[in-house]
C-alpha cells in the first residue's frame, strides 16, 4: 500500500505508537517508502474505525481496507456518506 505521510519526525513515531496500540496488528514491515500491515484476525468494529481513521490521517492507500468489509459491519462501513467511503470502495 501507499506509505504514509509525516510531517515531522515526532509525527512519524505518533503514528507508529498509534499502530502499535491497535491490537489487532500482528506486525509491520516496510518496503521502500511502502508499509505491509498483517494483522491476527478479522477486526472488530473500534479496531476497524481506527485503521480507517490512521490509514486517513497519514494519507494511505485505503483500498485494501476493502476487503474487512462483512455482513455485520457492512451497514456502517459501506456508508456512502463517510469520511472514508471514497478512500476505501473509490467513488461510485
Amino acid at each position: 500500500m501507499q506509505g504514509p505521510t509525516y510531517f515531522s519526525q515526532n509525527d512519524e513515531t505518533a503514528m507508529f505508537g498509534w499502530l502499535g496500540r491497535i491490537t489487532i496488528v500482528r506486525d509491520v514491515t516496510g518496503e521502500g517508502r511502502d508499509l505491509i500491515i498483517r494483522l491476527k484476525r478479522a477486526p472488530t468494529d473500534n479496531q476497524l474505525r481506527d485503521l480507517l481513521a490512521l490509514f486517513f490521517r497519514y494519507k494511505m492507500d485505503m483500498t485494501p481496507l476493502a476487503v474487512l468489509r462483512t455482513a455485520k459491519n457492512e451497514s456502517w462501513f459501506s456508508d456512502h456518506d463517510s469520511y472514508w467511503f471514497d478512500g476505501v470502495f473509490g467513488q461510485t
